[in-house]
């Protein structure tokens, strides 16, 4: 008699129970702990009796998990002819198809799994891709795997292709045959293929699903774009990123990266991407962790999750930990491959847990009639631009703002898939202006009729490309003072808004744009340990958070300073 199935869903919530569970950090990593809290947040979501932009069911979730457990094992000698899945994968698989839109289609259009390397990352690659290929529904599917050379690319195809050489079964029921470089699908008029990363020759692609391997050794984004555009007529597309770490290069995964562990923290909404990240934890005061030692065996399994059931991996990862000890050159090779660790970690200047709790609302009717100040930086012609007001009652920090775009950035990001610029616009969170280039004529009204409106003293502004703005504002009444870019200048602000935010006395009605302005800001200092943001650190867009510290800096009063020594007069 056949085993029972196992309960895949019920699987998954037990595995994100525990991962969610505090007590349970020395297994867990921040990323899994809080992806774990993710999904049993979205099951509550999921069933609200209305409202809900998706819904959960359980025959998805479960019907790929069976799939998966029909299809051979590649490589190896194993106890089971087939696959038998780890949880670390029932938990990843079991959400990214169980999770449905409300037209049936899968919520999540984009998913990342990163982790260690050797945790059977390639296995669960060719598992979605021959399920999307021939489970659901699609009208002559194309599955692409892709990565920065062929021969990388092929290595998801060529477990896919050996999985379908060795099950009759699955050809037979999917009109499947193996290629040396396509797995063909009769039923449906599909193809599985491996492509490398020459962009300029992937014209006449239309692909559903588009597997990237090794996101990380991607030095720009030129494959990725050319996928994103040619998948736009797909009504089901799924974008699913797999990479262990790499060394920092110019390439889409710093900021893939940094957008997943935003999605993962609350900071930006994302209901069309999935993240799922192991790895041993960095030390950060916001997020409370400390640091992993390299070499403690048992903060491995944070990026290693199958190291308890694969006694050949925690072997191979002891192994390398000796020779990472003794010889420095393999010390970073082994921090980045084995533990998942990023080569460099920026922290950021923001404590965003206590930003968060500044909750207060912004009542622009109520602040008419006390004098504020405003922050304007047009550093981006072709992005984001922003003005801001800013209110400082009694040490209580309020801010109200404007953001602007021109209708090309908004296109750009939504095809990108990760900066939700659309749904802004759509909400009235962000302006559009100008279509290449913005158009400052929306802008400049914008300040005008907030200085008619409010009790407006003054404008900072970055004097940078803004000469004609400015002359402009100026004849129509408005007071415009630049705002010298660097420490000297913005450290005053800096220090009255850290003040403010880390006692509750900060109200910004939790705006979605300045809280992820403010989650990409790194500050540099000076000799005197004066701070500013650096804009050329900064993973993403810090415009609108520049612009709250103009405005504030704009309504100090500019305290006497001691005199450069060259400078004192006996």
């Amino acid at each position: 008699m056949a085993n029972e199935p196992r309960d895949f869903v019920a699987i998954a919530k037990d595995y994100a129970k525990r991962a969610a569970n505090p007590k349970n950090r020395k297994q867990f990593g921040i990323w899994m702990r809080l992806a774990g809290r993710r999904f049993l947040d979205d099951l509550k979501r999921a069933t609200k009796a209305q409202g809900a932009p998706f819904y959960f069911d359980e025959w998805h979730a479960n019907d790929v998990c069976l799939f998966a457990e029909d299809l051979p094992h590649v490589e190896g000698v194993w106890d089971t002819p087939t696959i038998v899945l780890h949880e670390s994968h029932i938990f990843f698989l079991v959400q990214l198809f169980g999770f449905r839109k409300q037209d049936g289609t899968r919520r999540f259009t984009t998913a990342l799994f990163a982790i260690a390397r050797k945790n059977a990352k390639s296995t669960l690659a060719a598992i979605i891709g021959l399920y999307c290929q021939n489970c659901e529904g699609e009208n002559g599917p194309q599955v692409i795997t892709g990565a920065t050379t062929g021969q990388q690319a092929r290595i998801v195809f060529k477990v896919a292709k050996t999985m379908v050489e060795k099950t009759a079964d699955l050809r037979s029921a999917f009109g499947l045959e193996a290629f040396a470089n396509a797995i063909a699908s009769y039923n449906n008029g599909g193809t599985y293929k491996p492509i490398n990363a020459k962009a300029s020759t992937q014209d006449g692609l239309n692909p559903s699903c588009t597997i990237l391997d090794e996101i990380h050794a991607h030095k720009n984004h030129d494959l990725l774009n050319v996928l994103k555009s040619a998948a736009g007529a797909r009504r089901n597309p799924l974008f699913l990123y797999l990479t262990t770490e790499g060394y920092a290069n110019p390439g889409p995964w710093e900021e893939e990266r940094e957008f997943a562990k935003k999605v993962l923290r609350g900071l930006i909404e994302a209901d069309h991407y999935l993240a799922v990240y192991y790895a041993v934890d960095e030390k950060d005061d916001d997020l409370g962790t400390e640091a992993d030692d390299d070499f403690d065996e048992s903060a491995w399994r944070k990026a290693n999750p199958l190291m308890d059931v694969n006694p050949i991996l925690l072997d191979e990862i002891r192994k390398a930990a000796i020779e990472a000890k003794d010889k420095p050159g393999q010390h970073a090779e082994f921090k980045i491959k084995r533990l998942n660790r990023p080569s460099a970690v920026a922290q950021g200047w923001v404590n965003i847990t206590k930003w968060r709790e500044c909750k207060g609302a912004v009542d622009l009717e109520w602040l008419r009639k006390y004098p504020c100040t405003g922050g304007l930086d047009l550093s981006s012609t072709t992005d984001l631009t922003s003005f801001r007001l800013v209110w400082d009652i009694e040490g209580f920090i309020y801010t109200h703002g404007w953001r602007f775009v021109p209708a090309m950035a908004v296109r750009k990001r939504t095809q990108r898939g990760l900066i939700p610029y659309a749904g802004w616009v759509l909400k009235g969170l962000l302006i559009e202006s100008g279509v290449e280039a913005i158009d400052y004529a929306p802008i400049e009204k914008v300040i005008i009729d907030a200085n008619e409106q409010f009790n407006l003293q003054a404008v900072g502004y970055d004097g940078w490309n803004a000469s004609q703005t400015v002359q402009r504002l100026n004849a129509a009444g408005v007071n415009m003072q630049q705002f010298i870019q660097g420490p000297r200048s913005y450290h005053p602000a800096m220090q009255a808004l850290e003040v403010a935010y880390l006692n509750g006395r900060f109200a910004f009605g939790q705006d979605p744009i300045l809280n992820w302005n403010a989650s990409n800001v790194i500050a540099r200092q000076d000799a005197n340990l004066n701070n500013a943001p650096d804009k050329k650190r900064a993973p993403e867009k810090i415009d609108d958070f520049s612009a709250l510290l103009m405005g504030i800096g704009a309504g100090q009063v500019e305290k006497p300073r001691t005199p450069d020594y060259k400078m004192i007069v006996i």
